[in-house]
């Protein structure tokens, strides 16, 4: 059976879009007239207004700190010791040279008499050495000088026989014995002299070697000296004497921290801040 079309007309065809487009019409009104942000209205005096530029943002955070000297030197002796006297205590003021102990080191005592007993030792020994040296060289020009006499002798004798052999009044040996003697001579003359040379050139290098050795010895000594100088503990600087944990009759070894000496010329303040 046949069944008749309704024809649509234009609204029913598109209603569907105009809903939509209406829709869609009246949230973009809502969204530009009817904002949800709050206002707060100020007075325009209270307000700073200024131009935005580029430059270094400072941010400050509150911190506790604590308020120190600028400078702590802490007391460590070179020498070690017992401790006899304290000329100062705790939270004195002091200034840089001042004694702050005195110790004394029996040990110490010991090797600067034993460097000195040896040091008098090596001067007599070089003392004597050069005695010595001394009596071998006029030895030595004695033993020359009778060689040259000798050999002056056997060359006049030599001479003599030449002329007496010439005129055949001694024999051949007899003149042969002469030239013998006086070439023996010459000889003796030659090897002295070098041995003389020689025994010069090891004197010197003897007594250098000597005088060094006696050179390190006096350093050595004057070196144990001024250990003995450091048995006085003095200040470094300047400032309040703020700890010194001693006693009298205390055995304190070398490098030992035993105080300390605070600089109050300024301060500074310390704190520790969260590395974020």
């Amino acid at each position: 059976m046949d069944r008749q079309i309704e024809k649509k007309t234009f609204l029913r065809r598109y209603i569907w879009y105009i809903a939509a487009a209406t829709a869609l019409t009246a949230v973009l009104v809502w969204i530009v007239f009817c904002s949800t942000a709050s206002t707060m209205t100020v007075d325009k005096r209270d307000l700073t207004i200024s131009n935005v530029t580029h430059g270094r943002f400072d941010d400050y955070v509150r911190l506790n700190g604590q308020v120190v000297p600028i400078q702590v030197v802490q007391i460590s002796p070179e020498e070690g010791g017992i401790v006899r006297e304290k000329p100062v205590e705790e939270g004195t003021r002091v200034r840089k040279g001042d004694v702050i102990l005195r110790l004394s080191n029996s040990n110490l005592d010991l090797q600067i008499l034993n460097a000195e007993a040896e040091l008098a030792e090596k001067q007599n020994l070089l003392r004597n050495t050069q005695v010595a040296m001394q009596q071998d060289r006029l030895n030595n020009r004695t033993e020359q000088a009778t060689l040259d006499m000798d050999c002056e002798r056997k060359q006049r004798a030599c001479n003599q026989n030449a002329r007496l052999y010439k005129e055949r009044l001694i024999s051949k040996e007899t003149y042969t014995q002469s030239q013998e003697d006086y070439r023996l001579a010459r000889r003796k003359q030659s090897l002295v002299a070098q041995r003389l040379r020689q025994d010069s050139i090891y004197r010197r290098v003897q007594m250098a070697q000597m005088e060094d050795n006696l050179d390190n010895m006096r350093k050595n000594v004057l070196l144990v000296r001024e250990r003995k100088n450091k048995l006085e503990i003095r200040s470094a600087i300047d400032g309040e004497l703020g700890l010194l944990d001693v006693e009298l009759g205390q055995n304190i070894s070398a490098g030992q921290n035993i105080g300390q000496i605070n600089d109050l010329s300024d301060f500074k303040v310390q704190a520790q801040i969260d590395e974020h």
